[in-house]
C-alpha cells in the first residue's frame, strides 16, 4: 500500500498515489463538499464528470496529439511562435469532429482562412525575425486530419516482438554463485535496472542501436561547426531520442506534419520493421522536430549535421551500375533517396546560412545527379491506375514512389531557384516522367480503397509528360476557351508547374534562355492561373490544401511581380539580379514591396 503523507489516504498502486498528490487540494475539497452538501440538504447530486483521464494539454498540442508540458504558454507553442490556448473539457475543439478517413483536403477553421494577403507563406518564410518552423510545417500539423494508425501500431508491435524471449543479461553468471545468500526478490530488483529493450531486444530495437552506433562513428570523422561543441556524439544522449519509447509518437508526428509537404513515403504500406536505417533515422528526426521540445542536447543542430552527413555518404556511395527496372528491386535505393530529401528539408528549415549553402551547392546537385543516373526523370508508368488486388497495388505504389521522388527533387531544385536565385540543376525539359497521382489516390489506405477511388472518378484525359505540359502552356494563347487536359490536373500538379514556369522566368531573366521571350512565360502564367481558378476558385472557402500546394498561388503572384518589373532596370531590386545568395534579405525586400503594392 502507498500512503499519502498529507491526508494519510492509501492506494494499492504508486501511479494512483502520484495522481492523487498531483490533484490540487482545493479542487478535491470542493468536490467532496458538493457531494456531502447535496446529500445533507436532500438535493440531487452534482453531475458526474466524464469518465477517463481529463484533457490537460493546450489546444495546439491536443489537435496534433503531441506531448504538452502544461505550462502557459507551453514550450511547443513558444517554439512554433503560436498562441497557446487552453480550452476547458466541455468547450469545442478542432478535434471534436467525429473520426473521419484521411483525405488530401480538410475543412479549415476561421484561423486557417486568414490569408494574410497574397504572400502569407512567403512573407513568413522570408521574415528575418522568424527563428523556428520557417517552413510553416507546424501549421500544417495543426490542421492535419487524423490518420488511421491501427495498421501502423500492429506493424510496430510485430517489429518490437523480442527476438529471444528468455534473455539473461548476466550471461552465465548465476545468483547461486555468490558467496553469500540473497533474498529471492534479488533477481527481480537486478533486472529492473535494465531497460526493456536491453532485456528483450527486438528487431527494431537492434536496428535503432545500430543506427546510434553508426551516428557516433560518423561524428568521429567530422569537425563540428561550433568549436565549443563536442566532436563525438554521446550514445547515451542519443538513446533518449532514438529509443523505442519514442518511435510511435515520432512516426505519427512525421506523417501528420512534414509528410504533407514532402509526400514521398507511402503511409498505408509503411512498415517500421522493414525499412532501411537512413529512412528510419530521417523519419525519427522529422518526428522529433515536430513533437514537443525534447532535451536540447539530443536535438542539437550538430546531431542534424551528423545525420545529414551519414545519409549523404551513403547516397554518394551508390553504385554507378545501371539501375534495375523492377521498382521493388530498387526499393533500398528509393528509401535512401527518400531519407536524403527528408533530412534536406529539415536542414533547410534551420535559420543557418552555412547549412543552406551546403544544401544548395553540395547536397541538392548530388541528389539531382543520382536520380538522373537512375533514370527516374524519364520514368513512365507501365499501367495507369486501375482496379486491382493487393499485390498489384503494391507494385503500382512502388512505381509511383519513384515518380514522386523525381517530381519532388525537381520541386526542391525550383525552391532554391525561386528563393535564393540558385541556377537550376535540373531543367523542366529534362522532366520526361509522368505526373504523380493525385493525393487522394496516394493516400488510399488499402487496395480496395484505391480501387474504389479509381472506379468513382470519371475517366479523364491522360496527362502528357511534364515537359510537354509546360510546352503547351507556353504555346497556348490565353484566349482559347480551355486546355484539353486542364481538368485532369490536381493542386500538386499545379504546384510543380508553377515552379517550372518560375524557373524558366529566372533563366530567361539572367540570359540562360535567350530564345524564350518573356511573352511566352506570361502566356504560360496566364494559362496556369486559369486552370488554378477553375480547380480551386469555387471551393476556396471550403477546401484547405495541406502542405505546399496550399501556397501555389503565391508563386504565381511572385512570378507576375517579377515579370512586371523585369523590364524596368531602374527599380534596382537585388532579388532580380543573377547572383545566387544564401540569405533571405533580398527575397524579403522584394516580397514586402510587392505586398505593400498589392
Amino acid at each position: 500500500m502507498f500512503q499519502c503523507s498529507q491526508c494519510e489516504k492509501s492506494y494499492q498502486r504508486k501511479p494512483h498515489l502520484l495522481r492523487h498528490q498531483a490533484t490540487p487540494i482545493d479542487r478535491e475539497v470542493t468536490r467532496r463538499h458538493s457531494k456531502v452538501c447535496a446529500k445533507k440538504h436532500n438535493q440531487p447530486p452534482p453531475v458526474a464528470a466524464k469518465p477517463g483521464r481529463k484533457r490537460q494539454s493546450c489546444d495546439l498540442c491536443f489537435s496534433t496529439k503531441a506531448a504538452c508540458d502544461n505550462n502557459l504558454p507551453c514550450m511547443r507553442c513558444i517554439s512554433l511562435g503560436r498562441e497557446c490556448i487552453f480550452t476547458t473539457q466541455g468547450a469545442p475543439t478542432i478535434n471534436s469532429v467525429s473520426n473521419v478517413s484521411v483525405s488530401p483536403t480538410a475543412i479549415p477553421s476561421a484561423d486557417a482562412s486568414e490569408s494574410g494577403g497574397p504572400f502569407s507563406f512567403l512573407r513568413h518564410f522570408a521574415n528575418p525575425t522568424i527563428q523556428k518552423d520557417r517552413l510553416a510545417i507546424g501549421e500544417t500539423a495543426k490542421y492535419s486530419l487524423r490518420r488511421n494508425l491501427e495498421t501502423l501500431y500492429s506493424r510496430l508491435e510485430e517489429a518490437l516482438m523480442p527476438t529471444d524471449p528468455t534473455p539473461n543479461p548476466l550471461g552465465n553468471f548465476q545468483i547461486t554463485d555468490l558467496p553469500f545468500q540473497m533474498a529471492s526478490s534479488a533477481d527481480e530488483s537486478i533486472l529492473t535496472q535494465y531497460p526493456h529493450e536491453v532485456l528483450f531486444p527486438s528487431r527494431l530495437s537492434n536496428q535503432l542501436t545500430e543506427i546510434m552506433t553508426e551516428l557516433v562513428e560518423t561524428s568521429k570523422s567530422m569537425t563540428p561547426s561550433d568549436a565549443s561543441r563536442p566532436e563525438t556524439l554521446d550514445i547515451m544522449e542519443l538513446t533518449s531520442l532514438l529509443g523505442v519509447s519514442n518511435i510511435s509518437a515520432f512516426i505519427s508526428a512525421f506523417f501528420h506534419s512534414l509528410h504533407w509537404h514532402l509526400p514521398i513515403v507511402h503511409f498505408p504500406t509503411f512498415d517500421p520493421g522493414n525499412v532501411s536505417n537512413p529512412l528510419l533515422l530521417a523519419i525519427f528526426m522529422a518526428g522529433a522536430a515536430y513533437t514537443a521540445p525534447l532535451d536540447r542536447a539530443s536535438m542539437s543542430p550538430w546531431l542534424l549535421d551528423v545525420a545529414e552527413e551519414y545519409i549523404f555518404r551513403k547516397v554518394s556511395n551508390l553504385p554507378a551500375t545501371p539501375p534495375p527496372k523492377d521498382s521493388f528491386a530498387l526499393l533500398p535505393t528509393v528509401q535512401l533517396i527518400q531519407s536524403a530529401l527528408i533530412i534536406e528539408m529539415l536542414q533547410f528549415g534551420r535559420d543557418d546560412m552555412l547549412t543552406r549553402r551546403r544544401i544548395r551547392i553540395v547536397r541538392n546537385p548530388c541528389l539531382v545527379s543520382t536520380i538522373r543516373s537512375l533514370g527516374m526523370f524519364q520514368l513512365k508508368r507501365r499501367t495507369p491506375p486501375k482496379t486491382c488486388d493487393e499485390p498489384t497495388w503494391r507494385i503500382l505504389v512502388a512505381e509511383e514512389m519513384c515518380i514522386r521522388i523525381a517530381c519532388w527533387v525537381f520541386l526542391a531544385d525550383g525552391f532554391l531557384t525561386v528563393c535564393f536565385k540558385s541556377h537550376p540543376s535540373l531543367s523542366i525539359f529534362e522532366m520526361n516522367c509522368d505526373f504523380p497521382w493525385s493525393a487522394e489516390l496516394w493516400e488510399a489506405e488499402s487496395a480496395s480503397a484505391f480501387s474504389r477511388i479509381v472506379t468513382m472518378n470519371p475517366t479523364e484525359k491522360s496527362l502528357p509528360p511534364l515537359k510537354e505540359v509546360v510546352t503547351q502552356l507556353l504555346d497556348t494563347p490565353t484566349t482559347e476557351d480551355s486546355i484539353p487536359w486542364g481538368l485532369s490536373l490536381s493542386s500538386e500538379h499545379l504546384l510543380i508547374l508553377i515552379y517550372a514556369i518560375n524557373s524558366l522566368a529566372f533563366q530567361a531573366r539572367v540570359g540562360l534562355l535567350k530564345y524564350l521571350p518573356l511573352d511566352a512565360i506570361s502566356r504560360a502564367a496566364g494559362n496556369w492561373k486559369r486552370i488554378w481558378d477553375s480547380l480551386v476558385g469555387a471551393e476556396q472557402e471550403k477546401i484547405l490544401h495541406l502542405g505546399y500546394p496550399k501556397h501555389a498561388e503565391e508563386l504565381w503572384w511572385l512570378l507576375k511581380a517579377t515579370l512586371e518589373v523585369s523590364d524596368k532596370p531602374e527599380t534596382g531590386f537585388a532579388y532580380l539580379e543573377s547572383n545566387a545568395t544564401d540569405e533571405l534579405g533580398t527575397l524579403n525586400d522584394f516580397i514586402q514591396s510587392c505586398y505593400r503594392n498589392a
